[in-house]
C-alpha cells in the first residue's frame, strides 16, 4: 500500500470532523504524528481527491480573496470507510532511517560515538515533549472509539510516543556499553 493512500486517509478523516479551510488542515497536519505531509502534497493531494468526488470545496470570503474550505462528500465517505478499514487490516512493518547510522557505530571512537548519541537522545527526548503536549489526556491507549474533537488521535500519539521511549531505551544500551 503506497503512503498516498494513508496520506489521503489522513485527509479525510482530519475533514470527516469538521469542514476546514487550508490553512486550518495545516495546522492540524503540522500536529499529526502518524505521517509527515507537507503543504504542497496536501494541496496537491486535495486536488486530486476534488477531481475524484471525494471532497468538495466551497470559497468563503476573506480579506482579500476567497478562501477554499474542503468538506467530505459521501463518495468521500466511502473511501474513507474502504482506506481505514483496508488499512487497519494491514501491517506495515516500520522503516527505520535513523538506525542506519547505528549500523556503523563502530566506525567512529567512543569519545565521538558517546556525545553525538547523547545529543541524539536529547533531540528524542524533545519530540517525546512534544508528543506529551500534543495529547496530553493520553497515558495508554485508553478508548480508541472515544468521542471528541481528535476520535482516537491519542492512538497514534501513544504509538508514536512508545517509539520514542524504545529508541530512549536503545540509545542508553548504547551508551552503557559504550561505557561499559
Amino acid at each position: 500500500m503506497a503512503l498516498t493512500e494513508e496520506r489521503k486517509l489522513l485527509l479525510l478523516g482530519l475533514l470527516r470532523q469538521t469542514d476546514m479551510h487550508g490553512y486550518l488542515l495545516n495546522a492540524h497536519l503540522d500536529a499529526s504524528v502518524p505521517i509527515t505531509l507537507k503543504k504542497p502534497t496536501a494541496y496537491n493531494l486535495l486536488d486530486r481527491m476534488e477531481r475524484d468526488g471525494w471532497i468538495a470545496h466551497r470559497d468563503e470570503p476573506t480579506g482579500e480573496r476567497p478562501r477554499k474550505v474542503y468538506s467530505v462528500t459521501d463518495e468521500g465517505e466511502r473511501a474513507f470507510l474502504d482506506l481505514l478499514s483496508e488499512q487497519l487490516a494491514t501491517f506495515r512493518p516500520a522503516e527505520f532511517p535513523s538506525a542506519v547510522a547505528l549500523t556503523f557505530l563502530d566506525a567512529l571512537p567512543i569519545a565521538d560515538a558517546a556525545p553525538l548519541l547523547r545529543k541524539r537522545r536529547a533531540a528524542v527526548e524533545a519530540v517525546l515533549r512534544h508528543l506529551h503536549t500534543s495529547n496530553a489526556s493520553s497515558d495508554e491507549f485508553g478508548d480508541a472509539h472515544a468521542d471528541n474533537a481528535g476520535g482516537a488521535s491519542h492512538v497514534a500519539v501513544t504509538y508514536a510516543r512508545r517509539f520514542a521511549d524504545l529508541e530512549i531505551e536503545i540509545l542508553d544500551d548504547l551508551l552503557e556499553n559504550l561505557n561499559a
